[in-house]
C-alpha cells in the first residue's frame, strides 16, 4: 500500500505543474506567445518537479531507488525546447551530488548517454506533426526507462551485485509506471493545448462577427441619409427648380448630411469612449449646460423639463463626455413620451456616491428590452442604431460608475446612474 501510496503522490506533483503552467501562462487573455521567459517558467516547475520525484521514489531496492524523475525531464524537452531540458538535466544533476555523491559519476554517465538518446529521438522523429500525439511521448518514456533500467542492471553486473528475480519484475513495473504517467500527463497536456486553441478560435470568431455587424450597420445606416441627399441633389439638377423649392431641398441635403456625420460620430465614440482628460467635475453645474442643451427639443415635443440637484456634486470625469451621456439619456427619455409629459432629472449624494435619476412617464419597457439596453446595435426606437445607448453605458463604466435602469411599460423608465464622489 505504501508503494500506492508514493506512486499516487508521484503523480500528484508532476500534475500540479502541468495544472499551473494552464492557469499562469497559457489561461491569460490575449494569444500565447512562447517566449524566453514563459520557457524558464515550464523548466523551473519540471526542476522542482523532478527534486520531488527523486525525494520520493515510489519504491527502493537493494542499492536501487526507482522514481520518476525522467517524466518532468522529458516534459521540458518536448513542449519547452532543448534549452529547459538541458537546465532539468543540470539541476538533476546537481541534486543527485548533493543527496549522494558516491554514485555521482554513473548517474553523469547515465545521463550522458540516455540525453543525446532522447535528443536524437525527438529530432528525427518529427513527433510534433505525428497523430496523435500522445503515444510517441509515451513510447519515450518507455523506451527511457527501459534504457535506464538496462544500464542499471549492466552497472549491477560489472560491478558484481548480485541480480535477482524480484529486481526484473520491479524493473518491468518501472517501465510500465513510467510509460503510463507519460501517457496521462500527455494527455492533459495535448488537452489543456486544444482547450486553448478552441478558445482563441471562438474570441477570434466573435471578433470577427461583431466586425462584420458593425461593417454591416455603418453601411445600412450610413447609406439612408446618403440615398435621400442623392435623390435631392438629382431634383435640384434639374432647371424646372424654383428658388424656394432648391433652397428647402438644399436645407434637407444639409441636414441629412448632418445626421450622416452624427452617426458616424457615435460610432467613433463607441470605438474609443475613454475619455481624454479626467478631472473634477461638478454635475449640479453640469445640469444648467444640460438644460440649455435639452430644453429647445424638449419644448418642441411638448416635454417639461424639471432639474432638482444639491450643490457641489463633485465626480472625477471629463465634462464633455459627461454631458454626451447625459444628453443622450434624457434625449431618450423625451423620445419616449410621443404625447408629451414630464422629464425629471435629479441629482443628490448617497454614501460615498453621486446618484443622478432621469425618470420619465413615457411608454417604458419591457423587462427583456432593459436586459438588452447597452448591447451592441439594440435599439427600442425603429430607426435608432443602438449607439447612444452604448456609448453612454461605457461612458459611464470608464469614470467608475454604474447605470440602473428600472421600468415598466406604460409607467415610465429611470435611469439612475452612480458615480464616486471625489
Amino acid at each position: 500500500m505504501n508503494v500506492i501510496d508514493d506512486l499516487l503522490l508521484n503523480i500528484l506533483a508532476l500534475t500540479l505543474p502541468i495544472l499551473l503552467c494552464h492557469i499562469l501562462v497559457l489561461d491569460r487573455p490575449g494569444p500565447f506567445r512562447f517566449n524566453v521567459s514563459n520557457q524558464a517558467f515550464i523548466g523551473l516547475i519540471c526542476s522542482l518537479a523532478a527534486i520531488f520525484s527523486m525525494s520520493h521514489p515510489f519504491f527502493t531496492t537493494t542499492g536501487n531507488n526507482f522514481d520518476l524523475r525522467t517524466i518532468p525531464l522529458l516534459i521540458a524537452f518536448l513542449y519547452s525546447g532543448i534549452r529547459s531540458g538541458l537546465v532539468v538535466s543540470a539541476i538533476i544533476l546537481a541534486y543527485s551530488y548533493y543527496v549522494d555523491g558516491s554514485d555521482f559519476l554513473w548517474i553523469v554517465t547515465l545521463s550522458a548517454l540516455l540525453v543525446p538518446f532522447i535528443l536524437a529521438f525527438i529530432a528525427l522523429s518529427n513527433w510534433k506533426h505525428l497523430t496523435p500525439k500522445v503515444m510517441f511521448p509515451s513510447l519515450l518514456a518507455f523506451i527511457s526507462a527501459l534504457a535506464t533500467f538496462c544500464m542499471t542492471m549492466l552497472y549491477r553486473i560489472v560491478s558484481n551485485v548480485p541480480v535477482d528475480r524480484s529486481l526484473l519484475l520491479y524493473g518491468l513495473l518501472f517501465c510500465m509506471v513510467q510509460m503510463l504517467t507519460m501517457w496521462m500527463l500527455t494527455y492533459l497536456i495535448v488537452r489543456i493545448s486544444e482547450n486553448v486553441a478552441m478558445r482563441q478560435e471562438v474570441q477570434r470568431s466573435e471578433k470577427l462577427n461583431v466586425l462584420s455587424e458593425l461593417a454591416a450597420s455603418v453601411a445600412h445606416e450610413i447609406r439612408n441619409p446618403m440615398t435621400v441627399a442623392r435623390g435631392f441633389m438629382q431634383i435640384l439638377s434639374q432647371s424646372e427648380v424654383t428658388e424656394e423649392k432648391k433652397r428647402i431641398y438644399t436645407t434637407m441635403v444639409i441636414e441629412e448630411i448632418d445626421r450622416a456625420q452624427s452617426i458616424i460620430t457615435d460610432y467613433l465614440s463607441f470605438a474609443k469612449p475613454q475619455a481624454e482628460k479626467l478631472e473634477e467635475v461638478d454635475v449640479s453645474t453640469l445640469s444648467l449646460k444640460l438644460s440649455n442643451l435639452i430644453n429647445p427639443y424638449a419644448s418642441m415635443r411638448g416635454v417639461e423639463i424639471l432639474i432638482d440637484m444639491e450643490s457641489s456634486l463633485l465626480v472625477k470625469a471629463n465634462s464633455e463626455k459627461m454631458i454626451q451621456c447625459l444628453v443622450n439619456l434624457t434625449k431618450n427619455g423625451i423620445e419616449a413620451m410621443p404625447s408629451g409629459g414630464t422629464l425629471q432629472i435629479t441629482g443628490f449624494k448617497k454614501s460615498a456616491k453621486v446618484i443622478l435619476q432621469i425618470k420619465d412617464n413615457g411608454i417604458g419597457m419591457t423587462p427583456e428590452q432593459v436586459n438588452r439596453l447597452g448591447t451592441p446595435f439594440y435599439s427600442t426606437k425603429n430607426k435608432g442604431t443602438g449607439l447612444g445607448m452604448m456609448v453612454s453605458y461605457r461612458i459611464i463604466k470608464t469614470f467608475g460608475g454604474l447605470i440602473e435602469v428600472t421600468s415598466q411599460p406604460d409607467q415610465g423608465t429611470c435611469f439612475t446612474i452612480s458615480l464616486p464622489t471625489v
